[in-house]
């Protein structure tokens, strides 16, 4: 089974996806946050390039936006649309398709979101492919979103976890931090991915054509506490959120968080 099989296969049978915003509450308020930042109060055309079972995409719709969903895993696309049946609510468009090939036609779109492509595609020319994709079906001076795993993100899942017990999970970690390709195998850990620092990413893009580049770490130092008693208190949440914010764009930060973002235009 080659890897784009295997990843299908992942989501598609053994991860509940539908359900991840909910379990990673930090990660869905600060990308919303952050998203918020490019968005008009006029509708926009916005691309949801790996967006899953449409968390993202129908946030956006409920606020007037012309939302096209794309991903890659048959059963998000058919929960997708479910959601938006048992909700009385549509997309713009649904399509299960490949982020390397996006089937939307040259400078359609204010805002592209790929949220889950970039750290699957293990090659990086596979990469840059879907960069070039995303710039043209973005209208000149259109924003592209980027979501990142932080080549660190394993790191601390081992010791958080105390996954370091297991011998396969050592070899999996080395081989990611060293190289930045997540390789499972045989394992139950998190299928095939590409964990990125922010020089990844950047010249990526630059090779794709695009240029002034903005990292924002999306959970920010919240891994490095104890977050369930500060998901329960409000105003100990809103404080915690405040200095997540004010940190987000300190390089010496950016890699504890688990994701983060590159933002730039067309």
């Amino acid at each position: 089974m080659d890897d784009n099989s295997k990843i299908k296969s992942y989501y598609q049978d053994s991860y509940d996806e539908h359900g991840r915003m909910g379990r990673n509450h930090i990660e869905f308020v600060r990308s919303k946050e952050i998203i918020s930042r490019y968005l008009s109060e006029s509708p926009m055309d916005i691309a949801d390039i790996g967006g899953a079972t449409g968390s993202y995409s129908y946030w956006l719709a409920s606020q007037g936006h012309n939302v096209h969903l794309l991903d890659f895993t048959p059963s998000h696309i058919d929960q997708a649309k479910e959601y938006g049946r048992e909700h009385g609510v549509s997309l713009a468009s649904y399509y299960c398709g490949d982020a390397r090939n996006l089937p939307y036609e040259d400078n359609f779109f204010d805002i592209v979101l790929v949220m889950g492509p970039l750290y699957h595609l293990q090659d990086r020319d596979d990469r840059l492919m879907c960069l070039s994709e995303a710039r043209r079906v973005l209208k000149p001076g259109g924003v592209l979103i980027c979501a990142l795993i932080s080549r660190y993100a394993s790191l601390l899942d081992g010791f958080g976890g105390m996954l370091i017990n297991d011998e396969k999970f050592i070899e999996i970690l080395d081989g990611g931090l060293e190289t930045g390709m997540h390789s499972p195998k045989d394992t139950s850990y998190f299928t095939s991915a590409f964990f990125h620092k922010p020089s990844d990413i950047e010249s990526e893009l630059m090779e794709s054509g695009f240029g002034d580049i903005d990292f924002i770490a999306i959970e920010g130092f919240a891994r490095a506490v104890n977050t369930e008693g500060l998901l329960k208190n409000e105003e100990q949440l809103k404080l915690f959120l405040e200095y997540i914010r004010r940190t987000e764009r300190a390089p010496e930060l950016m890699g504890i968080s688990d994701h983060f973002f590159a933002i730039t235009r067309k």
